[in-house]
């Protein structure tokens, strides 16, 4: 299987890392493989992150396989996930790729995707801490319940409907989100005096020696004090890389200018694919 795929990515292909757990018996993930003969085609893994709402990943080709092959191995791999899926109340399924992966993209509208939105993303080595933003204090909040609305209301979550970035897969932002970065002491506020001026939550990847900056809002003297508590909290995790995230791939280059970081990044395409209900469960819901 690690053979076979190789050649797509070459030595940054995380599937060497993630192998044994994908293929490793579980409620919340199905890995899928096709085969013709002794030839793999096509290998993806659907994993639930939240109750009902799944995520599309790892998807990958044999690029010794014809175009007809991977075709045929995509519709299987359609009636395979929409069974199993819904045997697992599976409401959602998302999937992400980038703009000018047209394979990927005809695959996600063979399959039945429509596009959701975008986000821009880059990585960066892990810099060295900033010099800390005059006047602007930044603490781990005690009360976490008033971030929700405020992140929820900023232009930037709002516009893509309350989802955040934790790299790859989009989540919609809930308060267990902010309760699980404030027990890692990754969900920060950056207050001037009694105002708060700015509040960031981050998103800690382990395997991968990650930190995402999944959501900062503020002003832009908040947004830099923000941004050094990222970099503090990646170097505490012994992170090798950070990776700056936003709704806006302008505005993300606008952010890495303000840190002094070099301006990198591209977008993703956010899929989403509902399931259908069938007439009986419309009626069933109409009739409520």
């Amino acid at each position: 299987m690690l053979t076979s795929f190789k050649p797509l990515f070459g030595d940054w292909d995380y599937l060497p890392l993630v192998i044994d757990d994908w293929l490793s018996p579980s409620t919340r993930e199905l890995t899928w493989v096709a085969e013709s003969g002794s030839m793999l085609i096509a290998m993806g893994q659907a994993l639930e992150l939240e109750p009902g709402d799944w995520y599309l990943h790892g998807l990958r080709s044999n690029p010794k396989a014809s175009s007809f092959q991977i075709g045929c191995a995509i519709l299987g791999m359609k009636r395979v996930i929409q069974k199993e899926l819904e045997a697992r109340g599976a409401r959602t399924l998302r999937y992400g790729t980038l703009p000018w992966f047209q394979q990927s993209l005809r695959m996600g509208a063979l399959f039945g995707f429509k596009e959701h939105f975008r986000l821009g993303h880059a990585s960066h080595r892990v810099p060295e801490i900033p010099h800390e933003v005059e006047g602007i204090k930044v603490d781990v909040p005690e009360d976490i319940s008033p971030l929700l609305d405020y992140f929820r209301e900023s232009p930037s979550i709002k516009t893509v409907g309350g989802y955040f970035f934790t790299w790859w897969d989009t989540r919609q932002l809930r308060e267990k989100h902010l309760a699980e970065a404030g027990s890692q002491d990754l969900l920060f506020t950056a207050m001037k005096g009694p105002q708060m001026v700015g509040a960031a939550m981050f998103w800690h990847i382990p395997w991968q020696k990650f930190l995402v900056l999944s959501i900062m809002e503020g002003t832009d003297p908040g947004l830099k004090a923000l941004y050094e508590a990222g970099v503090s909290a990646a170097r505490r995790l012994e992170c090798k890389a950070i990776g700056m995230v936003h709704p806006s791939l302008e505005e993300m280059h606008r952010r890495q200018e303000l840190f002094g970081l070099k301006t990198s990044g591209c977008e993703t395409v956010q899929l989403i694919y509902r399931r259908t209900h069938s007439r009986d469960e419309g009626q069933s819901s109409r009739n409520r």
